[in-house]
This record gives C-alpha cells, sequence and structure tokens, in this order.
C-alpha cells in the first residue's frame, strides 16, 4: 500500500519537473545565493516582506493567522508540496493508503510545539482533522468520527465519503498542524521554524526564529511581512530597502528592477488568470447564458497582444485553470480558444445582434453590454488586465463596464449576489491535487466547495461527473485524464471559463537576500534557507 502510493508521488515529481524544465516563463534560476562560501553573513538578520493583501482571519473555528496569507513559518503540515509539485513529507514521516478510503499517517518523533507541547498523534488529530471537521469537512471531506488515533504517533483518516485525493490535499497550507489549546486567531502556535510575536491588521506581523526547531534552524533572527495593498508602494519600498523581499511585483516593472540591481526570481506556472462567466445570473447579468455571446468572447480577445503587452512576456499561453504541471501529458487535452475577430463578429451576427450607431451591438432594443467584475486577489493585482479586455470586445461591438473591487471579500460578494457578467482572477494551484481549483470553484461538489462561485460557473454535465470521479480514483494517471477532458468541456467548448494566460508570481529581492527558493504558489514559500549577506 505504501509503495502505491509513493509511485503516485513520483510519478507527480517527474511529470511537474518535465512540463517546468520545458516551459518557457522567462525566469531566472528559483534559488538564488545557493552558497554562502564566498559570502560573509550580515551581523543584523533581520529580513522584511512585502505582500500585497492581508487575509488572515483572526475570529471563529477557522482563524488562519499566520497560516496562508501570507505563510509567516509558524505552522506545518503533515506533507509538503515542494516547488515542482511534488509531495514531501514534513510532520508525517510517511503514510499509507488502505483500501477502501482510510489512510495512515505516521507521525515524526522528537518534535515539539513552540510552547514545548509534544507532537503527537492526538495533537494532530485535534488540531489538523477534527478542526476540519467542525468547518464542515473542507476538501478532506473530513467528519466528527474520521479520524482515529493507532498509537502514540500513528493515526487513521477516513473521509465521510470516498475521497482518494487526501494525500494532495493535506498538503494545503490551510491544513496546518496546530499546538493544542491554542488560539489561532490571537497566538498561533506551531512546530515551524518561526515563532509568533505580534499581528497589527492591515500593518504587519512579525515572527522570530524558533530555538527549539525540530529541523533545520533559520538564520534569519526576524521576519516581519508588511501589507501594501498598491503595487506601486510596494515596488518603492523595495527599491528604497524599506523592505527586502516584495511578492506580487507588476509585471511591467520587472526590467527597470532588474537593471537597479533588483533580483527576480520566477518559478513554474502555478496558477491562471481567467474571466469567470455567469451562468445563471437575472437581467441585467443574464446575457452570458447565452452560449453564442461566451462564443464571441473567447475569439474576441487577442491573448498574445495580452502576453506582450500587459503580461510583458512574464507568463504563458496555458488556457486553462490547471497548472499544466498538474496535468502531466493530458495539459495539451485543453486546447484553447484562438484569436478570431471575423469569427467572433460572425457569431454575434447570427446570433441576432446588431452593430448599432454607437459601434455597440443591439438586440430587440437591448444594448449588448456587460459588467466585468476585478477581482481576485485584489483589482490593484489584476490592473490592467480589465481595460486590456474592454477595448478588445469593443471592437467586436460588446460595451464592457469594470467593477474595481477593492478586496477579496468585496469581490466574492459580488460572486455571491451575481451582480456581474464577467469575473475576472488569478487564483494559484495551492495543493497537489489536479482536481482542486475547478472542484472547488465549478463543480456542484457542496461540501468543501465556494458555493458561490458553483451556483454562478457550475457548467452541468459532463463537467460534474469528470470531476466527481476522481474522488474515488485511485489512478493519478486517470485523474489528470479526467480534470483535462472536464477543464477541455469548460474552456473549449462551451466557453463558461473565457481562459487568459498562465502565471507564476513575481519576486523581488534585494541583492542582499540568499537562499530564497521561489515557489509556483506564493503561500508555500518558505523562509527557513533565507539570509542575510553584507552588502
Amino acid at each position: 500500500m505504501v509503495r502505491m502510493w509513493a509511485k503516485r508521488v513520483s510519478v507527480v515529481a517527474a511529470l511537474a519537473l518535465l512540463v517546468a524544465g520545458c516551459s518557457s516563463t522567462g525566469s531566472e534560476d528559483a534559488t538564488t545565493g545557493a552558497s554562502t562560501a564566498s559570502s560573509v553573513l550580515a551581523a543584523k538578520q533581520e529580513l522584511t516582506v512585502g505582500v500585497a493583501q492581508d487575509q488572515y482571519t483572526t475570529e471563529g473555528g477557522q482563524a488562519s493567522l499566520a497560516t496562508a496569507a501570507p505563510n509567516a513559518g509558524v505552522f506545518e503540515t503533515l506533507l509538503y508540496m515542494g516547488p515542482n509539485f511534488e509531495i514531501k513529507p514534513l510532520l508525517a514521516e510517511r503514510w499509507e493508503f488502505r483500501a477502501p478510503n482510510t489512510f495512515r499517517f505516521f507521525i515524526r518523533k522528537g518534535v515539539k510545539f513552540q510552547d514545548g507541547q509534544p507532537l503527537n498523534a492526538q495533537a494532530v488529530k485535534v488540531g489538523v482533522f477534527d478542526r476540519a471537521a467542525a468547518a464542515g469537512g473542507l476538501t478532506l471531506k473530513a467528519g466528527p468520527d474520521s479520524t482515529v488515533v493507532v498509537d502514540d504517533y500513528t493515526l487513521d483518516f477516513t473521509p465521510k465519503i470516498a475521497n482518494l485525493r487526501v494525500i494532495e490535499q493535506i498538503v494545503h497550507a490551510s491544513y496546518p498542524v496546530i499546538a493544542p489549546g491554542s488560539d489561532v486567531g490571537k497566538k498561533p502556535v506551531g512546530t515551524g521554524p518561526f515563532r509568533f510575536v505580534e499581528y497589527v491588521a492591515k500593518e504587519r506581523i512579525v515572527v522570530e526564529r524558533n530555538p527549539d526547531y525540530w529541523g533545520d534552524r533559520p538564520t534569519l533572527d526576524k521576519l516581519t511581512f508588511r501589507f501594501y495593498p498598491d503595487s506601486s508602494a510596494r515596488r518603492l519600498a523595495l527599491e528604497a530597502g524599506e523592505i527586502d523581499v516584495a511578492f506580487d511585483l507588476p509585471r511591467a516593472d520587472v526590467k527597470s528592477l532588474k537593471a537597479k540591481g533588483i533580483q527576480v526570481p520566477t518559478a513554474a506556472v502555478g496558477g491562471y488568470e481567467v474571466l469567470f462567466a455567469d451562468l445563471t445570473g437575472k437581467a441585467p447579468y443574464d446575457l452570458l447564458a447565452d452560449a453564442n455571446l461566451r462564443k464571441a468572447v473567447a475569439l474576441g480577445i487577442d491573448r498574445k497582444a495580452l502576453l506582450t503587452g500587459v503580461f510583458e512576456d512574464l507568463a504563458t499561453p496555458d488556457q486553462s485553470m490547471v497548472p499544466p504541471a498538474s496535468l502531466g501529458t493530458h495539459a495539451s487535452a485543453v486546447k484553447g480558444v484562438q484569436y478570431d475577430a471575423v469569427a467572433a463578429r460572425k457569431t454575434l451576427d447570427d446570433a441576432g445582434w446588431k452593430v448599432g450607431a454607437s459601434g455597440i451591438r443591439e438586440k430587440d432594443g437591448r444594448p449588448l453590454k456587460l459588467v466585468l467584475v476585478s477581482g481576485y486577489p485584489t483589482a490593484e493585482v489584476l490592473k490592467p488586465v480589465p481595460t486590456f479586455v474592454q477595448a478588445q470586445l469593443k471592437t467586436i461591438g460588446i460595451d464592457v463596464a469594470i467593477d474595481e473591487r477593492p478586496d477579496s471579500a468585496s469581490f466574492r460578494t459580488k460572486i455571491n449576489t451575481k451582480e456581474g457578467d464577467l469575473f475576472l482572477e488569478q487564483r494559484s494551484q495551492n495543493d497537489a491535487d489536479p482536481s482542486f481549483l475547478p472542484v472547488v470553484f465549478m463543480s456542484d461538489v457542496s461540501e468543501g466547495g465556494a458555493a458561490g462561485y458553483q451556483a454562478a460557473f457550475n457548467p452541468g454535465q459532463p463537467f460534474n461527473g469528470l470531476l466527481r470521479s476522481t474522488l474515488t480514483e485511485p489512478n493519478l494517471d486517470k485523474v489528470q485524464t479526467s480534470v483535462a477532458e472536464a477543464m477541455h468541456n469548460a474552456v473549449d467548448l462551451q466557453n463558461t471559463v473565457v481562459a487568459l494566460a498562465g502565471v507564476y508570481p513575481i519576486y523581488g529581492l534585494r541583492p542582499n537576500v540568499q537562499g530564497f527558493v521561489a515557489h509556483p504558489t506564493a503561500q508555500n514559500v518558505l523562509f527557513g534557507s533565507v539570509r542575510l549577506i553584507k552588502s
């Protein structure tokens, strides 16, 4: 049973390495300053990181302070997803699959939480699986009786419904091992290389080196994350030396930053930028229920011009919401829609939308006007994609109004109330399950999913059936096949997802930062190997 899962993990790693090696991201090495042989460490090992948005939750059973946005290094998961989407042991040394639906985890011995409590199977049961169960099960499909402690360092987890994606899901940073009795919203306690110091909402979170860390102890004494919702402010802070590392830098700034000596490491494609089409909205947000309009929108966007003119060639032409590495050899099943303005106009003509005096099409006295809502993670991060799309669609006779949301919460509210036609967002593949993103955000799976997204964007069958089958399929290759076919249906055939580009995060580092490993998903960036050298 162990061999079966080990084989699956090796397949994930091999496929990811192959795709990452073949992708043309224009990136530098993901690891900077791999050796300190010729470098002298700075006396002050205090690093400041600028990130875009404070997304922590401090209240309720799913409080997330220091966990994933950003991952401050306070917590660790049972397993970790590496930069090539490979699964690595972390707080679980190994695992077994026990048919038909049970997973046995063997917990690492000799580990202590930052408050001195020992890590054991009971702590994992309460801090991971019971917590997920209390929140309705989440993607793990955890139930109140799902977890059984076998002995001090062994536990069995059986999802309440069949779910053979547990191993790939448990790597998500939202499943940290939390110390018994600790309050994640006020003073988070985990097993990680850094321990919590302070948090000021919307301003900063500060952690310091954990002197009793079980693994390789970090060089950094102190690590501060500062929140800069405005990307220009984040870039200026990096240039001025107010911060040492910046996340989510605008692609338009990369050339000038490099010219100033800033390191800009990137990683393989880890996510997507897409427009979701609202299929079930009520007037005036009901137009994209028409497949002809969705097809015209997909045909009417010149993605080559987008990649060159907006993304500065720091993205890829992948048209999916699943990174190619997660789909392996089956990624080519998702063809994408090629720009064809002539075909877009003919599609609209055939559907009865005629060009009016203003150049905007009309039908039965109704103008062809769509509302584009931007965005996740923030409208600031997504600029200037909305205006590019607006200009593109105007040339085929579609009027687009842009509704920029200041944060992810207000963006999601617009989805829940269905106040929009097209919803622009950029997300990352934050776990190793190929079906993760489409299941959570588009399928009819209610448990562990985003209900508002599903109600608005679910394309129905065969999409749902293809994704539902991934929960019960032990063979990874077959899972990748089903997910690729589902994405082919949504992107190529139904155009419910208007995919724009494959994206990877852009990081900026001051010249004296070494040991930083860029990750395709920013929440999986670790700082244990980072150090500052003398300038």
